[in-house]
């Protein structure tokens, strides 16, 4: 069974505008705040809601809800999920849409309080209620995506796999990656790094989490991604890469 069906229509893709699909699929997944959040209700209806989307270093989706909710009542019968991304501050008839669907998983054990603090540090909020009895955290294993770029993009094909940020061989980054973090707030490099990513620097940013190809960054009002011109696997890699976009950053960031 298809987590999303062909509709079948041939598409001329010759008439499609260029798009780097991949490009803007990962943009949207890790700069997206909120998501559309579809469950499948006892009566047999899709169960719509909205909720906060935070992303895992290997990309990852994962979701918060409180056991009481009716969408948690929902995963427990049936885990199959949709969810959509996109720029709720544009008409986004326009903009890039991304869906994904596939299976939740809920987190256990070991990694539930590991992402609970991923969690906090993009929306730092969640404190309040990420500390209720009731709190589940959920993975979405994305069996399927598909990505309307707008008019005349829609025609472009990505994979769930096109979505996983590769973490092998970067084990001694990710083992460092807490104190990476800390180090970059504790310096105040996250307006830099912002800038050079082509947000907006006046904006109170933090840096959230950090991957081998890039540095995720959280702001009250919106989220940015930078990312790498090389890999990172390392710790000195990755101060190079820092190094590299701080001066990205001085000189102006690229349009």
């Amino acid at each position: 069974m298809n987590a999303i069906t062909p509709r079948g229509l041939e598409i001329n893709t010759a008439a499609a505008r260029p798009l780097d699909a991949i490009r803007v699929s990962r943009n949207l997944l890790l700069t997206t705040r909120v998501a559309s959040f579809a469950t499948l209700d006892p009566g047999g209806f899709p169960y719509n809601t909205a909720t906060n989307l935070a992303v895992e270093a290997d990309g990852t989706p994962v979701f918060f809800t409180a056991y009481l909710a009716l969408h948690a009542r929902n995963i427990e019968a049936d885990p199959r999920t949709s969810i959509t991304l996109a720029d709720h501050d544009s008409d986004v008839m326009t903009k890039p849409r991304l869906t994904l669907s596939g299976v939740l998983e809920r987190v256990t054990g070991p990694d539930f309080e590991a992402l609970k603090e991923t969690y906090a540090e993009r929306f730092p909020k969640s404190k309040l209620y990420l500390s209720l009895p009731d709190t589940l955290l959920y993975r979405l294993r994305t069996q399927a995506v598909q990505l309307n770029g707008g008019p005349a993009q829609n025609a472009n094909k990505v994979v769930a796999q096109d979505l996983v940020t590769d973490l092998s061989g970067a084990g001694e980054l990710m083992a460092a990656a807490p104190a990476l973090v800390a180090d970059l707030n504790a310096q105040g490099a996250a307006a830099g790094l912002a800038r050079a990513a082509g947000a907006d620097p006046a904006a109170r940013w933090r840096v959230s989490t950090i991957d081998p190809e890039g540095i995720n960054l959280s702001a009250p009002q919106g989220l940015a991604r930078l990312w790498f011109a090389n890999r990172a696997t390392n710790p000195q890699e990755f101060a190079a890469e820092v190094a590299a976009g701080l001066t990205v950053s001085v000189q102006g960031a690229p349009a």
